[in-house]
């Protein structure tokens, strides 16, 4: 097809300052320096997210203090429940943001409000040089473009009470999921009617376990099973009732581990829904290990500073080549429907807020890992930053249909499982039929 005078002008126009985003991530061109007060002609651009505004607005401040004569930034704190639909609305109105920060949940289900990035702005070899193995997700070969580009890492970590191992002896926490569980059975107390007051794990239900669904997610990734993946054409499809190379099931291996630890019958019985919150019995000193987001410290220790806990990266499968954790992937993401010199002038912002120099900022205002691979390469300045990284550097993730109905679709087959209403097989066959719904439903729709 033939490109208008315009697409011409809007290809050039886009392409120069891809170029200089360029380089200025790659650290070739610093940017400009500021050479003296703000900047009448200095772009103004909003952007959105759900990430928490002290944190982002520290940096933000300082991006605006070195860059106004060129850029100033807002930023606006979203809740993550209301953000598409607060997004959607915005839209309708005229008053939505400039671009705006994605997680890779709800990369499926916001592609008709994304503008993607070609590889001819971003080319594909250039992207993933820079960026760790989870932004793979953004990468979208049948249209040759990618979504957005990364930002910040949350991986999932261990939590672990200091001084409950040390009570019982134990100096480290545990390395695979083996060691964990005979941990588990370990440091889980019952009382003498068998009711537990000091738990071990907090693993086997969903409705007290804040990250459950992502904890699962982290034992079928780390089995080789990815959920959703592409297939030769490049369309998706599910594939979470799928066999292993060698026969395996790794679906319902999760699963039935999982389960495991709310069953009665079990050696490894350490949970069950009648307990508190996971991340409050956690804070509580009642709860020797909770698998969590890392960016989920700061809440923990505020709800008890005294308090003696430590993290360490998730448990993996005993002997398995390849180590692995769940992590989520914000990246920065173009609005469809902005006009084109919102489209260019967004762009060149996202390179420099993605620079060497500012995602070091971002990351260490947040709490969370940068996904540029030479940040990540060099030795952490603290002992957190330094299990954060190595996760970060480990995590995976897979694309999901609609983030609130896969949480639902994961309960529904754990509690089928542990109920007795379901075997663990019948269990994967139905969370299979039913994301294969899901999925059906969002790419129609999308």
């Amino acid at each position: 097809m033939k490109s208008s005078p315009f697409q011409i002008i809007l290809l050039v126009g886009f392409g120069v300052v891809a170029v200089l985003a360029m380089l200025i991530f790659g650290g070739v061109l610093p940017g400009y320096k500021n050479k003296g007060g703000k900047s009448k002609n200095a772009v103004q651009l909003n952007f959105w997210g759900t990430l928490p505004a002290g944190g982002m607005n520290k940096t933000v401040s300082e991006f605006n203090k070195e860059n106004n004569r060129e850029i100033r930034l807002t930023y606006s704190e979203k809740s993550p429940a209301s953000y598409l639909s607060d997004v959607t609305e915005a839209l309708a109105s005229g008053s939505g943001p400039d671009f705006w920060i994605l997680s890779q949940d709800i990369v499926l289900k916001s592609r008709n409000k994304v503008h993607p990035i070609s590889f001819e702005n971003y080319p594909e070899r250039t992207f993933l040089d820079n960026f760790a193995d989870i932004s793979e997700l953004l990468i979208d070969e049948k249209n040759r473009a990618v979504s957005g580009i990364p930002f910040l890492i949350d991986p999932i970590v261990l939590f672990w009470n200091k001084d409950m191992f040390s009570s019982a002896g134990l100096s480290q926490p545990p390395e695979d999921w083996e060691e964990f569980a005979e941990v588990a059975e370990t440091l889980t107390e019952k009382n003498d009617i068998g009711n537990i007051v000091q738990s071990g794990s907090a693993l086997g239900e969903f409705n007290n376990i804040p990250d459950a669904k992502e904890i699962l997610s982290m034992l079928l990734l780390q089995a080789g099973n990815k959920v959703i993946k592409e297939d030769a054409r490049g369309n998706l499809k599910v594939v979470l009732a799928e066999e292993g190379s060698s026969g395996s099931k790794p679906a319902i291996d999760s699963f039935k581990f999982y389960g495991d630890f709310s069953n009665p019958n079990k050696t490894v019985y350490s949970w069950n829904k009648a307990l508190m919150k996971a991340d409050s019995m956690f804070a509580k000193g009642t709860l020797a290990m909770y698998l969590g987001y890392a960016s989920e410290f700061p809440a923990i220790r505020a709800k008890n500073p005294h308090l003696n806990f430590d993290i360490a990266e998730s448990p993996q499968i005993k002997g398995a080549k390849t180590k692995s954790v769940f992590g989520k992937l914000y990246f920065l993401a173009l609005m469809r429907n902005s006009g084109e010199t919102a489209k260019i002038n967004s762009f060149g912002a996202m390179a420099r807020m993605t620079s060497r120099v500012y995602s070091k900022k971002f990351s260490e205002a947040t709490g969370l890992a940068s996904p540029r691979r030479d940040l990540l390469a060099e030795e952490a300045e603290s002992a957190y930053f330094g299990t954060v990284n190595k996760s970060a550097i480990m995590a995976k993730s897979w694309l999901e249909p609609e983030p609130e109905e896969t949480r639902k679709i994961f309960k529904e087959a754990v509690e089928g499982i542990t109920s007795g209403s379901l075997s663990v097989s019948g269990a994967v066959a139905l969370a299979k039929r039913k994301l294969d719904q899901s999925l059906s439903k969002v790419l129609a729709n999308n």
